[in-house]
């Protein structure tokens, strides 16, 4: 494991501790702001936990005009061998 997919996960594991400690603190749930965004956070921190630098790749990706590409050459080898079947 990199140190750069060690410090994404490492991200991760703060974001969750940050979430569960606003939750504690929030003690008797008087505030549902609060534990939906601490909720936010967890899912978040869960995600890079496990998945570590793979989710700031597939954001990157995302933003990128050529997020289409895969799908292009797919469709494109789809339509050249004549299988285009749904």
């Amino acid at each position: 494991m990199t140190h750069r997919d060690l410090a994404w996960r490492g991200l991760g594991v703060a974001l969750v501790v940050v979430a569960v400690t606003a939750r504690i603190a929030d003690g008797d749930g008087t505030h549902a702001g609060l534990s939906v965004v601490a909720f936010i956070l967890t899912l978040i921190g869960l995600a890079l936990i496990v998945q570590g630098k793979r989710v700031s790749a597939a954001l990157r990706v995302e933003r990128s005009r050529h997020r289409m590409l895969a799908q292009a050459i797919r469709d494109r080898r789809r339509r050249r061998s004549g299988g285009g079947h749904a």
